[in-house]
């Protein structure tokens, strides 16, 4: 039989073994999470609290009134159909079947833009659901985008309805690379929903031909179903990104975000307002970018200052802009005058209200600003 000594030497030997392995085991961990920590993100770890998915819906069933046809969401909390009318008279691109959605008992037209100019006469959706946060209630359908070739089938359309209040239902529309819930959360702390949008963004070495896994990852707030994107004193928050084909893991490149963010090398990345060293001329398309180049989403109304033969002058008429108390100014390439000319411009609206006030604003300054629509504009 054993003394107490030599039971107390066994014991001593199992705690020092098990006190070697616990610290042999944290410390395997300490230096995973070294090497592992920051060096690369996903949508959903850029917000602090995740969205809570409620229901993954499905269509119940289908009827048909008439000319048209209604597919059924009924165990939606708030059921819905979605129509799609028939005939022989409609055609795919001059005039093209009526669609959009039925939501308790009022009509909302499908969207893929944030300015819901233009309606979206595709309804096949390939995702809904339902989903809580910070308090309030919101439907998401996601379609693919009407002009699917190349690229641009890379895209998704979003639909979200805020359904808190059913009698007041609002609609938030846009399009983004990536998929998902996850393009939710808080990313401002400022206890309101938000989102960001993913679109790819080559680099300037980039190879035509070869796919792009380069990602300009930006984020706005959703305010009464208008949309607004996030800034800081003027500049644009935003991620430059290297990532897999649907952006849902991704690196750093540059970065002037919420928080801290690890670069490529695990390292502070520095916060950079200058994302672009160059603005892309594309003569189909008339992009709208902070004076820092970055490519801005385009609404409808805006107050145009001032346009000036060099990228240069546009930048600094938009100092100037800034000093009357003015931090929405952008620059626009217009190249359907004849020459190029670089426009600057007050503000980014939705309504025409809010761009008449920017209007009035920079009378009080001497300023003539033209009230400009870009939707009717050319």
């Amino acid at each position: 039989m054993m003394n107490k000594e030599n039971i107390l030497n066994i014991s001593l030997r199992y705690l020092i073994v098990f006190f070697t392995a616990v610290f042999f085991f944290f410390d395997l961990e300490s230096h995973a999470q070294e090497v592992v920590e920051g060096a690369t993100y996903s949508p959903s770890s850029l917000s602090q609290e995740a969205v809570s998915v409620k229901s993954e819906l499905f269509p119940t069933s289908s009827a048909e009134v008439g000319d048209t046809t209604f597919t059924i969401y009924g165990d939606a909390s708030i059921p819905f159909k979605i129509y799609f009318v028939n005939g022989a008279e409609y055609d795919n691109i001059f005039n093209p079947n009526p669609t959009g959605i039925i939501l308790n008992g009022r009509e909302f037209n499908f969207f893929c833009s944030m300015e819901k100019s233009i309606r979206q006469n595709y309804s096949n959706v390939l995702e809904a659901k339902e989903f809580d946060y910070l308090g309030k209630s919101y439907l998401m359908l996601i379609s693919f985008r009407e002009d699917c070739l190349g690229e641009n089938c890379r895209y998704r359309c979003y639909n979200v309805f805020d359904i808190t209040d059913r009698n007041s239902i609002r609609q938030t529309s846009f399009s983004s690379l990536f998929q998902g819930t996850d393009s939710f959360g808080d990313f401002n702390n400022d206890g309101k929903l938000d989102f960001v949008r993913v679109a790819p963004k080559p680099p300037k070495d980039h190879v035509a031909g070869e796919p792009v896994i380069n990602y300009l990852v930006t984020a706005y707030t959703m305010r009464r179903g208008l949309p607004k994107q996030l800034t800081d004193q003027g500049n644009t928050y935003y991620l430059y990104v290297k990532g897999d084909e649907e952006a849902t893991s991704f690196s750093v490149l540059q970065a002037y975000w919420f928080f801290n963010i690890k670069d490529i090398e695990g390292k502070d990345a520095e916060p950079t307002t200058y994302f672009a060293e160059y603005i892309s001329f594309d003569p189909m398309y008339r992009y709208l970018y902070n004076p820092n180049g970055v490519r801005i989403e385009k609404n409808r109304w805006s107050v145009l200052i001032t346009d000036v033969g060099d990228l240069e002058s546009a930048q600094e008429q938009c100092q100037i802009v800034r000093e009357y108390d003015i931090e929405d100014v952008y620059i626009m390439i217009d190249q359907y005058s004849g020459d190029i000319t670089y426009q600057v411009f007050a503000g980014n609206f939705v309504s025409k209200e809010a761009a008449e006030a920017y209007q009035r604003k920079l009378n009080q300054y001497g300023v003539d600003g033209q009230l400009t629509d870009f939707l009717n504009s050319y």
